[in-house]
């Protein structure tokens, strides 16, 4: 039997565990409708006093979640590093070969930003200078420690392809430069994909498709095993994406 002690204590718990729950709901609230009015109207349009009453809360309740709008659009990044974790380590935990979970990042990578288009322009106004350096010392810190979290992701994958031998260990200086090569092809491949730019009326294909021919081309380059000519890379596309992205593509599909 539970005594007085332990069922306010049980109490309580719940208490402060359902106020916690109701504080992350507001704050998604506030992020997805400052989301919203980016993509419609733009980043100069935001202001603290239009999320306020859109929905519907005072102003100080805004700033009792995000100390700016500058912190506000960073905690947006962060939602979106977040969620880039998480299928960081879905490529990483797949029961493939090195070469294989680190394609997988790069598939992932691609289905995100088409399902979320506005995240990759969300990072790109935080990185400039004239808005980083409104936004907080410790949601910068935020930031800097979530994107560490993701590039150790792709860092330990090329690490273990050098011990394992798929990969030369004459790389393990360059490490970095592999990441950072695969890092800007895709980043740069869907900042264009989202732009005006005409892309298939000037004869390219799919953003997604061309992406993964030349991440296989890149890999081949370093001899990173196995090689792509011993590989049905098509079959291997869809097999990666059926496994560990089977949700993204059904709600790109809808």
């Amino acid at each position: 039997m539970i005594n007085t002690a332990e069922k306010s204590t049980a109490t309580h718990s719940v208490t402060i565990s359902r106020k916690k729950r109701e504080i992350l709901e507001r704050e998604a609230l506030i992020l997805d409708t400052a989301q919203t009015m980016i993509h419609q109207q733009g980043y100069n349009y935001l202001s603290m006093e239009r999320i306020a009453e859109q929905v519907e809360y005072s102003k100080g309740t805004i700033y009792n979640h995000f100390a700016s709008k500058e912190d506000l659009v960073c905690s947006l990044c962060c939602r979106a590093v977040s969620n880039l974790i998480d299928i960081f380590q879905r490529a990483y935990h797949y029961p493939g070969s090195s070469r294989e979970r680190y394609l997988a990042i790069g598939i992932g990578y691609s289905l995100y930003h088409q399902l979320h288009p506005m995240d990759a322009q969300h990072i790109q106004t935080v990185k400039n200078n004239a808005v980083r350096e409104k936004v907080s010392e410790q949601k910068l810190k935020e930031m800097e420690s979530l994107e560490q979290q993701i590039t150790k992701i792709a860092h330990s994958i090329v690490n273990e392809a050098i011990d394992c031998g798929d990969l030369n260990k004459r790389y393990r200086q360059e490490v970095s430069t592999i990441v950072f090569g695969c890092w800007s092809m895709h980043y740069g491949a869907m900042l264009l994909d989202q732009s005006t730019i005409p892309l298939h009326e000037l004869g390219f294909s799919s953003v997604v498709n061309m992406l993964w021919r030349n991440s296989n081309q890149y890999l081949d380059g370093y001899h990173w095993l196995p090689l792509s000519s011993n590989t049905d890379t098509q079959n291997l596309f869809e097999k990666i994406s059926s496994v560990l992205f089977d949700d993204e593509q059904i709600q790109l599909k809808k």
